[in-house]
């Protein structure tokens, strides 16, 4: 689920794990809060085997990945947050575009030289942002509505990464419209959502349970439960951030060593990888 949506300039201080405050770009439209986000990443990666260190460049790490919330220092592209898709092809294209900029990041940061990793930094800032996506996918799109509706609402979405079939997505699926040309007005057009789209992202995002003018939708409960969307939201997000943390960290291990992957998740180890 995304940082706070959205201004694309600014400034935040986000607290992170460490308690330090690190500036990034911040927002007037919703999206996941950064403590939320953090949880959300805590919750998901299994703490045997991700140490804080390495948790801290995931959270916050350097260009161009920047890591979860360093994300929202790049509004524009719409992969690092599933914005503004019309139907299932447009979400499978964002997916694609998210795996197919963070990866080579993760694969190559991660290389081994030594008893250190080619840039381990900007590998754990590219996961960081992999993870951010994949996290705003349940907060932006109508993913929880869709599961309400058919009495499934802790259903997770099919595979996103490395590659997403449209045919494997339900016909009604969308995310919601954002301009920053209409950052006043939450980006949405003064007419509501353009051709095309169902809904903006201020009437659909799950964002946070505590602003119902920023996220509405995160309010409404789950019939059934105690639950609210956005915690059905959060919920599936930690899920997924599990299922995509064994994925990749995998893919490193088959691509450069189970020894790079270790020391990739944990920065304050320093294995040699030969």
């Amino acid at each position: 689920m995304a940082v706070i949506r959205r201004s694309r300039l600014g400034l935040l201080a986000v607290t992170v794990a460490s308690a330090a405050l690190v500036a990034v770009p911040a927002p007037t439209a919703q999206a996941f809060l950064p403590q939320n986000h953090e949880r959300v990443t805590r919750d998901g990666l299994p703490p045997s085997e991700v140490d804080d260190a390495a948790y801290r460049q995931i959270f916050v790490g350097p260009p161009p990945g920047a890591g979860l919330a360093g994300s929202e220092a790049f509004q524009l592209p719409d992969f690092r947050h599933f914005d503004n898709a019309k139907n299932p092809a447009d979400i499978c294209a964002r997916a694609q575009d998210a795996w197919n900029f963070f990866i080579p990041l993760i694969v190559g940061g991660s290389r081994p030289n030594g008893t250190e990793l080619a840039d381990g930094p900007q590998a754990r800032a590219a996961f960081g942002g992999l993870l951010h996506a994949v996290q705003d996918f349940y907060a932006h799109s109508n993913w929880v509505e869709l599961n309400v509706t058919a009495g499934q609402p802790e259903r997770s979405a099919p595979q996103l990464y490395p590659t997403c079939d449209p045919a494997a997505l339900p016909a009604g699926l969308y995310t919601g419209f954002y301009d920053l040309g209409f950052v006043t007005s939450g980006g949405c057009p003064p007419g509501g959502p353009p051709p095309g789209f169902a809904q903006c992202h201020t009437t659909l995002n799950k964002d946070d349970n505590n602003n119902p003018t920023m996220s509405p939708e995160g309010l409404v409960r789950v019939p059934g439960t105690n639950m609210n969307y956005f915690e059905l939201a959060m919920l599936l997000a930690t899920r997924k951030t599990t299922d995509v943390y064994h994925q990749v960290r995998g893919l490193v291990a088959s691509s450069n060593g189970e020894c790079a992957a270790a020391n990739l998740f944990q920065a304050d180890r320093h294995d040699p990888c030969w």
